[in-house]
C-alpha cells in the first residue's frame, strides 16, 4: 500500500466520526442516483408494455425520462459535491499544520494532494456499494408504493398501469460511474487547495485564523445581550471561518431545497386541487342519481325525472352525521339534459378579457350586448352552506354566484381555469329553454374559485355556478368521511332507501367506497407529491450528514478551548450558553441567506411553472417556518450532543493534549 494510501486510511480510523458522516453523505447520493435511474428504468418498462412497440411513443417517453433523470441526477451531484466537498475541506483545513510538517521532510504537492483524494478513493469503495443496495430497496419500496397508489385507478380503467421493480445493470453502472466522479472531484477541489500552500505558512497556520481590525471591535451589541459567553461565541464563529462557512452552505442549501420543493409541493395541489378537483377526505361516497332512462310519462312521449328536495336532503345529512365519527358534506344540483337546463345573458363588460377571448374563439353565442351562458343551480346542505355564506359576507338566504370557470378540452381533460367575470349583476333573467319561461334570481354574492370547496368543485360541469339555499336536485351527492367506512355504506344505504321512497326510488341510489369514485387524478396528485417530498426529503439529509460532521468534529476539536476556558471558571451552564448562542448565531446566518433564495427560487418555478391556473405568487410561508424550526433545532441538538460527550474529561489531561 502507497504511503499517501496509508495516510488516509489512518486519518479515517483517527476522526471516524467525520468519516462515518461523509460515509454516510456518499451513501445516500448514490442511493439517490440509484433510485432514480431505477425508477427510470422501471417507467420505461411500463411505458413499452402499454404502449406496445411504437417507435414514436416510445421515443417521445424515452427522452421524456431521460430528460427528468438528467435534471434529478444534476441536482443530486451538485448537492452532493457541495457537502462532500465541504466535509474534505474542513478535515484538510483541521490537518493543515501536519501537510506542513509533511512538506519539510519532502512530501511532494501529488503526494499532499493523494493523501486527501486516498480517504475520498477509500470512503467511494464502501460507500458506492452500500448505496447502490440502498438505492435498490428505496426502489423496490417506492414500486410497491407505486402499485397500491394506483391500485385503485387500475379497478377503473379499461387498462393497468403497473410498475415492475427491474434491477438495470445499465442504471446501476451509471450511478457507481457518477458516484465515484462525484466523490473524486469532491476530494480533488480541497486536495488540490491544500497541496498548493507553503509548508512554513501551513505549519504557522497562516491561514487558519484571520482576524481583521473590524471583527475585534463587533460583537458589542451581541455581548451586551447575552454577556460574555454570546461575545466568545461571536469571536468564535469569526476565528473559525471554515467550519462555520461549511455549516452555513450546507444549511443554506436545505433551506433553499426545502423551501423551494415546498412551494412546488403546495403550488401543485393548489393546481390540481382547481384544474382536476378532487375530495380527498371521503372515504364513502352516497347519491342520489337519475338513471340512465328516466321514466316515461303517462303520455308516452316524454321523460320525466324525480328530484330531491334540499330539505329533505338535509335531513338525509343530519342522520348520516348522527354515525359515530363521521363528518358530511352534501351537494345537489338541477343539471337537465340540454333541453330542460336554463340559461342567462351576461353583459360583455361584466367578462374578464380572457373569457370573453375564450367565447370568441369557442363559438360563444352572443345575444344582444352579451353572451349567452348555460347556468346550474346548487344547493349544499344547510351547516356547509351557512360557512359559505359567511365566507362570501351575506347573510343565509342569498344566493351565491361562483366565480370560476374550468374550460374542458376536446378530450374532456381540463384546458384552463380562471376568473370569468369582473363584476356581475344584482339579478340573473333565467329562461327555461323547454318552455322558455322567465325566472328571476337575485345575486347577493360571490365567491373567488379559491373559495369553492372541493365537494362544488369536483361536481363543476362547465355551467355558470350559482349556489341557492333551496333547490330541487335532479342530482345529490353526500361525500362522507367516517371512521368504520364499510358499517357507514351499510347504514347509509338503509337511510337513503327508508327517507327516499318512490316507485323506483333504488335506481336512482347508490352508497360506494371513496375508491369506487372516478377521481384518477387523486391517485396521481398523491404518486407526485410522495416522490416530491421523498427527494427533498433525501436532499436534505445529505446536507444534514455534513451539518452533524462538522459541528460534531469542530466540538470535538476544540475541547483544548472549552478545558482552559472551564480551568479560568466558566461554568458547564455557561459553557452551554455560549454553544448554544453559536448555534443560533450559525442558524440565523443559514436562515438569512437560505430564506430569501428561497423564496427566490419559488418566484422562479412560479414564473416558468407552465400552469393551466392562473394563481398569484404567494409565499411559502409554511416551509419558511418549518425551515426555521428545524434549523434551529438541529444545530442546537447537535452542539448540545457533541458537548456532552466532553462533560467528563479531565481539564488537566485535555489541556495538555495537541491533538484530540
Amino acid at each position: 500500500m502507497k504511503l499517501t494510501a496509508k495516510l488516509a486510511y489512518s486519518q479515517i480510523k483517527t476522526n471516524r466520526n467525520r468519516a462515518f458522516w461523509t460515509l454516510a453523505g456518499i451513501v445516500l447520493s448514490t442511493a439517490m442516483l440509484t433510485a432514480v435511474f431505477g425508477f427510470a428504468s422501471s417507467a420505461d418498462l411500463m411505458f413499452k408494455e402499454l404502449l406496445g412497440e411504437s417507435d414514436y411513443y416510445n421515443s417521445m417517453y424515452n427522452e421524456l425520462l431521460l430528460g427528468l433523470s438528467a435534471v434529478v441526477g444534476s441536482v443530486i451531484i451538485a448537492a452532493t459535491v457541495i457537502v462532500v466537498s465541504n466535509a474534505f475541506r474542513v478535515s484538510a483545513g483541521e490537518r493543515i499544520k501536519q501537510f506542513g510538517a509533511l512538506k519539510s521532510v519532502g512530501a511532494t504537492k501529488q503526494q499532499i494532494a493523494g493523501i486527501i483524494t486516498h480517504e475520498g478513493l477509500i470512503l467511494a469503495t464502501v460507500g458506492i456499494p452500500l448505496g447502490i443496495a440502498l438505492g435498490l430497496l428505496v426502489n423496490f419500496v417506492g414500486i410497491q408504493i407505486m402499485d397500491h397508489l394506483l391500485a385503485a385507478a387500475n379497478k377503473r380503467n379499461t387498462f393497468q398501469v403497473n410498475f415492475d421493480f427491474v434491477v438495470a445493470w445499465q442504471a446501476i453502472l451509471v450511478s457507481a460511474v457518477l458516484s465515484f466522479v462525484t466523490v473524486w472531484m469532491s476530494a480533488w477541489l480541497p486536495a488540490r487547495k491544500a497541496a498548493k500552500m507553503a509548508a512554513i505558512d501551513a505549519i504557522r497556520g497562516t491561514d487558519e485564523v484571520k482576524i481583521k481590525a473590524r471583527d475585534v471591535r463587533d460583537g458589542r451589541l451581541i455581548g451586551k445581550l447575552f454577556g460574555y459567553e454570546g461575545t466568545l461565541a461571536y469571536k468564535s464563529l469569526k476565528r473559525s471561518r471554515r467550519n462555520f462557512r461549511a455549516t452555513v452552505v450546507s444549511l443554506t442549501m436545505s433551506i433553499i431545497l426545502f423551501i423551494v420543493a415546498g412551494y412546488f409541493g403546495e403550488h401543485y395541489k393548489e393546481t390540481t386541487r382547481l384544474f382536476y378537483p378532487v375530495v380527498d377526505n371521503a372515504n364513502v361516497v352516497g347519491e342520489f342519481l337519475r338513471p340512465e332512462k328516466g321514466t316515461l310519462g303517462h303520455d308516452g312521449d316524454e321523460q320525466t325525472y324525480h328530484t330531491l328536495n334540499s330539505v329533505l336532503a338535509d335531513e338525509v345529512t343530519q342522520k348520516f352525521r348522527e354515525y359515530p365519527n363521521t363528518t358530511v358534506f352534501g351537494v345537489g344540483d338541477n343539471l337537465r339534459d340540454e333541453d330542460h337546463s336554463y340559461k342567462t345573458v351576461i353583459p360583455k363588460e361584466m367578462l374578464t378579457s380572457k373569457m370573453k377571448e375564450f367565447l370568441d374563439s369557442n363559438g360563444g353565442v352572443p345575444v344582444g350586448d352579451g353572451y349567452s351562458f348555460p347556468i346550474t343551480l346548487y344547493a349544499i346542505d344547510a351547516e356547509n352552506y351557512a360557512e359559505l355564506c359567511e365566507r362570501a359576507g351575506v347573510s343565509p338566504g342569498s344566493n351565491i354566484l361562483v366565480n370560476y370557470v374550468r374550460i374542458p378540452g376536446d378530450n374532456g381533460d381540463g384546458k384552463a381555469v380562471f376568473t370569468p367575470f369582473v363584476s356581475y349583476p344584482k339579478t340573473l333573467l333565467l329562461t327555461n329553454q323547454n318552455d322558455h319561461s322567465v325566472v328571476e334570481l337575485p345575486l347577493e354574492g360571490a365567491l373567488d374559485l379559491r373559495d369553492v370547496p372541493n365537494e362544488i368543485a369536483a361536481t363543476y360541469v362547465g355551467n355558470m355556478m350559482v349556489i341557492v339555499p333551496r333547490l330541487d336536485a335532479t342530482r345529490y351527492t353526500w361525500f362522507v368521511d367516517a371512521a368504520d367506512p364499510e358499517g357507514f355504506k351499510g347504514y347509509a344505504t338503509k337511510i337513503l332507501h327508508e327517507s327516499i321512497a318512490f316507485e323506483g326510488s333504488s335506481e336512482y341510489i347508490d352508497v360506494k367506497s371513496g375508491e369506487e369514485v372516478p377521481f384518477a387524478m387523486r391517485d396521481i396528485t398523491r404518486l407526485i407529491l410522495v416522490f416530491i417530498y421523498g427527494f427533498i426529503t433525501m436532499l436534505t439529509l445529505i446536507g444534514l450528514t455534513n451539518v452533524i460532521s462538522t459541528i460534531s468534529t469542530n466540538v470535538l476539536f476544540r475541547a483544548r478551548e472549552f478545558a482552559a476556558l472551564r480551568s479560568v471558571g466558566m461554568t458547564p451552564a455557561g459553557l452551554k450558553r455560549m454553544l448554544t448562542l453559536e448555534s443560533i448565531l450559525c442558524s440565523v446566518k443559514s436562515l438569512v441567506i437560505g430564506v430569501p433564495l428561497g423564496m427566490l427560487g419559488s418566484y422562479l418555478l412560479h414564473r416558468t411553472f407552465s400552469s393551466p391556473v392562473e394563481l398569484d405568487f404567494a409565499i411559502p410561508w409554511l416551509p419558511i417556518v418549518q425551515c426555521t424550526l428545524g434549523v434551529i433545532a438541529v444545530t442546537w441538538i447537535i452542539m448540545r450532543f457533541s458537548l456532552s460527550r466532553l462533560r467528563d474529561d479531565n481539564i488537566v489531561e485535555t489541556i495538555r493534549l495537541q491533538y484530540r
